[in-house]
């Protein structure tokens, strides 16, 4: 009786454990959901008072959303329907598969490049202009001074441990039953480490400071970055998803630096980032070698 009384207790306990840890985790959840969307008023604020941030917003906009995404739009939805109700049925086929040959090669992958290209300077400077009016209406910790060569680094590191997460993600997604569900997961942490690196870069935390802060506040940063995750997973295809990504992203970089993270939830780590730390130092070591 003692025996059976000791392991009901001890039942109890780890389900009141479980119970609250299933707790903390939804409450991150919603905290993430809840910034990301909180912010958005801030942001409006921000962008009235800010007449150059205004202005790099609307190039992106108009870049990705205007040309960008309204030609594949234009395309995939009216050029190809008219044509194909034009051409005989026995060809039409042929003709789409042509015309989207044609389309990708001399208008798209072009508009992709050039796009990705600008993007670059466009959301660094976004992140600049945000951090430093920030800085001005509150005190915020100083930018550390750090050489080229260790920016560089930084930098290198950071894109080569993105890109394994990616090819992580992708493998994940591939599990049945739970890979849609692992992947938006991945791909929620991942988009919220785009935002939040700009931040954290200039208050000039490394790499590993980072992905830390990733891996504590998992939950919470898959909030905010799940509603972006679950809108590119249900573009068409890879480039409308660079689209939604590059009209969807300045704002979740502006609406980042008017969050209070280090002041909502801790609570236990999901090192999801750890296998492709691995992966990358592995490579960075033969690669020095050589």
């Amino acid at each position: 009786m003692i025996i059976f009384s000791h392991s009901h207790l001890s039942h109890k306990i780890t389900l009141r454990r479980i119970s609250r840890f299933s707790m903390d985790i939804v409450r991150a959840l919603c905290f993430g959901l809840q910034d990301s969307f909180s912010s958005c008023g801030k942001t409006v604020k921000l962008l009235k008072a800010n007449s150059e941030l205004r202005s790099k917003l609307l190039q992106c906009f108009l870049l990705n959303g205007a040309v960008f995404m309204m030609s594949l739009l234009l395309f995939d939805y009216f050029l190809v329907p008219l044509v194909l109700l034009i051409a005989p049925t026995e060809t039409s086929h042929w003709i789409h598969m042509t015309l989207t040959a044609i389309f990708r090669l001399s208008w798209v992958l072009p508009l992709y490049l050039i796009s990705r290209l600008f993007n670059v300077f466009w959301y660094q400077e976004i992140a600049d202009l945000v951090y430093s009016a920030v800085r001005t209406g509150r005190s915020a910790r100083a930018k550390k001074s750090a050489s080229i060569s260790e920016h560089i680094a930084d930098i290198i590191y950071s894109v080569v441990v993105q890109c394994v997460f990616l090819l992580q993600a992708s493998a994940v997604g591939s599990i049945p039953v739970l890979g849609f569900a692992l992947q938006v997961l991945h791909m929620s942490l991942v988009y919220s480490l785009y935002a939040f690196e700009y931040v954290w870069m200039n208050q000039g935390l490394g790499v590993v400071k980072r992905v830390a802060l990733i891996h504590h506040n998992w939950a919470y940063f898959t909030g905010y970055g799940a509603v972006m995750a679950l809108v590119i997973a249900s573009a068409s295809n890879y480039f409308m998803g660079v689209c939604l990504f590059s009209i969807m992203f300045p704002i979740l970089l502006v609406s980042c630096h008017l969050t209070k993270l280090q002041e909502r939830v801790k609570y236990t780590p999901l090192p999801l980032f750890k296998p492709s730390i691995l992966v990358t130092e592995r490579f960075m070591s033969l690669t020095n070698r050589r």
